[in-house]
């Protein structure tokens, strides 16, 4: 697995490596590595030596010459070996709390260097004497201060919680404690790049409350204690538990906060987790584009997504064209709602008046939906004529307002309006809105599925719109992290009216605790620029720039240079995007791209791919 892991990482072109192991153990590993087919070569005399010359150097043995001499002298702060010199460091003051992948980004800079963490197990009972011993002396100190008339320092405070509570931790058997020590051996081929990389590693230190330290007159034992010899000759430790341990792995890409938030899948540079809370107020938004073509993994991909999100307390809507959702709400407890069912219609016309802004852009989005709704784009003066009529009832109305009452004072405002929505109101959709369905926080279900795919090809857009509207309603009376996925965005933006209503919805999504996920296999028809769709062109345009996160699945061949165009994504990326596997894909957030592989449990994909009836 290791090995596996290692080959996927960028950079390494030479596909050899080198393990060091026990004496005693060589025959065992030398046998698992055979039966892997690996070729495996055991290292001795001046072999062995170069090995270990060049893992001073940081460097590969296969670029030394095996009859090279170096002289080596050994400074003060400093080692130089031939042309190369070595600086050691000691992590002196650490942290008081680490956050997960805490080294990350210190060796996401690309410096070389060599880091070694030393770890020895100290027994149960021992730890719990220890840690016993040290909680009374602290308390004996501040029994002390208090008949001084004097209160404990705010350091020896913070000792003492810590202190009592990882010895309850220990006595539970929770937590284990590790005599543990860190150092690191940079590498330069001068003195002011050496410098250089001292600063930035003291600066990252430093950023998280630590400190290195030089090590001057020690250098020798600091190169020792990061050569791969399982020897810490700098000989200084500090005692850890547990959990602080697992964050010295530099599982994290540091580019996303990762202290709390939901799984999203495995970068592939990396081999690490990708965790980030969209929720938490450190980004632009909440908003995700995802961009597939068929059968790469999209739906299954969201699925997930909404799965974990509502582990996480997050409620979710999915407003599902085709009926891909259903299944997996019901499995997951979650309720499904059919828009055009008798009982089961829609109420987007719930406003909250006491926001003047909120009311203008209600009405806004209102007026556009209406558009969508009667199938054409109306003329100036009825637009004019239906805003007038959307301000005016919601200036007069003071209680629950709904479609049939818009509908009835419609009919004598403007008549002309009124008649394009019959349908609506007494015809065959009659159904699709309803002025007592869509309180969706009576009984919020943890997954809401708005099911579409009863209705004609051409009605769907308008109940799309009108599930969206009704969330919105529903966000705005209660604020509280809700994510609304629009499959099949494409449906809605093709109409310009519709473009419009979902740009404007994805501005001020976050204004409510809302993240907007929508998704499209209709990439390029999404990111076309042509002459002739310029007004939804520069929409989906404009609605993936209020995305602080998009999901790049496999791409069309068709499609991957206005992906490319679009993203300025690099030649070889664009092709990896034709080809990768299904699940695998792009992610971009902060700038940054991650190759990222969306993987589920077992107990996920079964919730997912549950289907009603018997089982076989």
């Amino acid at each position: 697995r290791l090995l596996t892991t290692l080959e996927k990482r960028e950079g390494i072109l030479d596909r050899r490596f080198y393990a060091v192991c026990e004496h005693g153990r060589r025959d065992e590993l030398h046998g698992l590595l055979a039966r892997g087919g690996l070729g495996v070569f055991p290292l001795v005399g001046d072999a062995l030596r170069l090995f270990w010359l060049s893992a001073a150097l940081g460097g590969s043995p296969v670029e030394r010459d095996e009859h090279l001499e170096m002289e080596v002298e050994v400074n003060r702060r400093d080692i130089r070996i031939g042309e190369t010199l070595t600086r050691s460091l000691h992590l002196g003051k650490w942290p008081r709390s680490l956050a997960p992948g805490f080294l990350q980004g210190l060796m996401a800079t690309g410096a070389p260097m060599d880091l070694s963490v030393h770890l020895g197990a100290i027994p149960a009972e021992q730890a719990a004497r220890t840690l016993e011993w040290q909680k009374v002396r602290f308390e004996s100190a501040q029994s002390l201060s208090f008949k001084r008339g004097r209160s404990l320092s705010p350091e020896a405070e913070i000792a003492l919680e810590d202190v009592s509570r990882l010895r309850d931790e220990v006595q539970r058997g929770r937590e284990r404690l590790f005599h543990s020590s860190l150092s690191l051996t940079l590498h330069a081929n001068d003195a002011d790049t050496l410098k250089d990389l001292t600063q930035k590693s003291r600066a990252h230190f430093a950023a998280t409350l630590g400190k290195l330290d030089s090590l001057a007159f020690r250098q020798r034992e600091g190169l020792l204690s990061t050569l791969p010899l399982a020897l810490n000759a700098v000989a200084v430790w500090r005692t850890l538990d547990t959990s602080s341990l697992a964050r010295l792995f530099p599982f994290s890409p540091p580019d996303l906060d990762t202290r709390s938030g939901t799984l999203h899948g495995i970068d592939l540079r990396a081999c690490a987790p990708i965790v980030y809370d969209p929720f938490d107020g450190t980004h632009l938004n909440a908003n995700t584009a995802v961009l597939a073509r068929s059968g790469s993994g999209k739906s299954f991909a969201t699925k997930l997504g909404v799965l974990r999100g509502v582990c996480r307390g997050v409620r979710a809507y999915v407003i599902d064209p085709e009926g891909e959702y259903a299944d997996m709400a019901r499995a997951a407890g979650g309720r499904v709602l059919s828009p055009g069912v008798p009982g089961q219609g829609m109420n987007p016309f719930v406003i909250d008046r006491g926001d003047s802004e909120e009311l203008l852009q209600r009405i806004g989005s209102l007026r556009r939906l209406i558009e969508v709704m009667v199938g054409e784009r109306l003329s100036a003066e009825r637009r004019s004529s239906l805003d007038h009529a959307l301000a005016s009832y919601y200036a007069q109305r003071r209680e629950r307002t709904g479609f049939r009452d818009f509908y009835a004072y419609l009919e004598q405002e403007s008549p002309e309006i009124a008649h394009l929505l019959r349908p609506f109101a007494t015809g065959s959709l009659r159904d699709l809105l309803s002025d007592e369905g869509g309180d969706l926080l009576a009984h919020e279900a943890l997954v809401t599925v708005f099911d579409l795919h009863l209705l004609e090809p051409e009605l769907r857009p308008a109940a799309a719109m009108v599930c969206t509207e009704t969330v919105w309603a529903a966000a705005a009376q209660d604020p509280r992290p809700r994510l609304l996925v629009v499959d099949e965005v494409w449906s809605i933006m093709q109409h310009p009216e519709g473009a419009a209503f979902m740009v404007s919805m994805a501005k001020r999504a976050r204004k409510h605790r809302l993240g907007l996920q929508f998704i499209t296999q209709d990439v390029q028809d999404l990111l076309s620029e042509d002459s002739s769709r310029t007004i939804t062109g520069h929409s989906g345009r404009a609605l993936l720039q209020n995305a602080a996160f998009k999901l790049l699945l496999q791409q069309d061949a068709a499609a991957i240079g206005t992906v490319g165009e679009a993203f300025d994504l690099p030649e070889e990326l664009q092709r990896w995007l034709l080809s990768c596997p299904r699940g695998d894909g792009l992610l971009l957030a902060r700038g940054n791209r991650f190759p990222v592989r969306i993987e589920a449990t077992p107990e996920e994909t079964e919730v997912i791919e549950w289907r009603p009836g018997p089982r076989h």
